[in-house]
């Protein structure tokens, strides 16, 4: 495992069996969304899966727009303010043989489901799949409470399916 996010299974903030997921769907180069709460420990945790993904594969951590515009296979975008943060994961998620790891918490709220419906209807891509990591305060202690696999079927469907580790 990688030894950044093996440092999180040491914390006892996931379990071996998620931190083996996740690495294992960054290796597939597809998409991480972190959400929660900054006090739940998403940024540093994003922060690391930008840099499992950045040591394997082309990027750019994302400042506005224009970077998407980049020839690279994952995007970085940290919770960037002054922009329409819901408008640039669209446009992220539309942009073809690319991925990217993003964040999602109340200061950068949108609807994940509603953004692979409307790129769908724009693009009729289904190849692309999406990890949401949630994370919360347990008893105090930021952990990593669920992992949520989505895609889109042929037709459009979004399935969502649990990580049972």
């Amino acid at each position: 495992m990688n030894s950044m996010i093996q440092k999180y299974v040491t914390q006892e903030f996931m379990t071996e069996a998620e931190g083996n997921y996740i690495e294992e769907a960054i290796a597939k180069k597809e998409s991480v969304i972190v959400s929660g709460h900054r006090s739940a420990g998403i940024r540093p945790l994003m922060a690391t899966l930008m840099a499992v993904a950045k040591g394997s594969f082309t990027s750019v951590q994302v400042k506005g727009f224009e970077d998407l515009n980049s020839d690279v296979e994952y995007f970085l975008i940290p919770g960037l303010d002054n922009l329409d943060f819901e408008k640039l994961i669209g446009e992220a998620m539309a942009k073809p043989n690319t991925s990217f790891v993003t964040l999602k918490e109340p200061e950068h709220p949108y609807s994940i489901l509603k953004l692979l419906r409307d790129v769908y209807k724009q693009t009729g891509d289904t190849s692309k799949i999406y990890h949401l990591i949630e994370c919360a305060k347990i008893d105090n202690v930021p952990k990593l409470t669920k992992i949520t696999k989505m895609n889109l079927d042929e037709k459009g469907k979004i399935i969502k399916v649990d990580f049972e580790g």
